[in-house]
């Protein structure tokens, strides 16, 4: 008989803590506790310790600080946010903080479902739709792993990965051919050990290469 995988879900509003319980549901996960308050939810997540916490908005702290104390629970549950807009300054601290999601509260069924199943896989998710909001200026010279450095080209190729451009979009930005993007991409995600282009934004994101 397998270990139950459980969730605590923070939020305010009853109708959307349902919403985010019913689609944990469908996937096999069990929420053990719900609460309007986020002190009581990062306890109940302690106490139940919980594999999934659900971050939602709530009248009794700010979500990047009810983050910071999500994120040093032991165990660590996957924290996914729900954010209600693309604030930069918001987005960029819970970056910062380490959660491992980012989703618009706004989201869909489908998003939220694929955000849990990539967050439960050990793999940061940051949805689509945000990702403008993260992305600013690349700097001239980043550091990935020691003496490891993306070149020019490969910062050229995130940038525009960030914005959301297929490889044939990416390759007439860039005036190359299709092929050496992908050459590109392929370096990229080996230095940054991303398994996809969304994973290799999240990390980018996450690492503080974009911001």
């Amino acid at each position: 008989m397998g270990t139950t995988v459980t969730a605590v879900i923070v939020d305010q509003w009853e109708l959307v803590a349902l919403g985010v319980s019913a689609v944990l549901a469908e996937r096999g996960i069990e929420t053990v506790a719900t609460s309007a308050d986020a002190r009581l939810g990062v306890r109940a997540a302690r106490e139940h310790r919980a594999d999934v916490l659900v971050l939602g908005a709530t009248a009794s702290g700010s979500l990047v600080d009810t983050a910071h104390h999500a994120v040093r629970l032991h165990p660590r549950p996957a924290v996914l946010a729900l954010v209600s807009g693309a604030d930069h300054g918001e987005l960029g601290q819970l970056i910062a903080e380490g959660v491992d999601g980012l989703l618009v509260r706004a989201a869909s069924s489908d998003e939220l479902g694929e955000a849990i199943d990539r967050i439960r896989k050990g793999e940061r998710y940051v949805a689509p739709a945000l990702l403008s909001s993260l992305v600013g200026v690349v700097a001239p010279i980043i550091a990935v792993d020691g003496d490891t450095f993306l070149t020019s080209r490969e910062r050229d190729v995130l940038a525009c990965l960030a914005q959301g451009r297929t490889y044939r979009q990416i390759a007439t930005e860039l005036f190359v051919g299709v092929e050496t993007v992908k050459s590109h991409l392929s370096r990229l995600y080996a230095k940054l050990e991303a398994r996809d282009r969304h994973d290799a934004v999240a990390r980018a994101l996450a690492s503080g290469l974009l911001g």
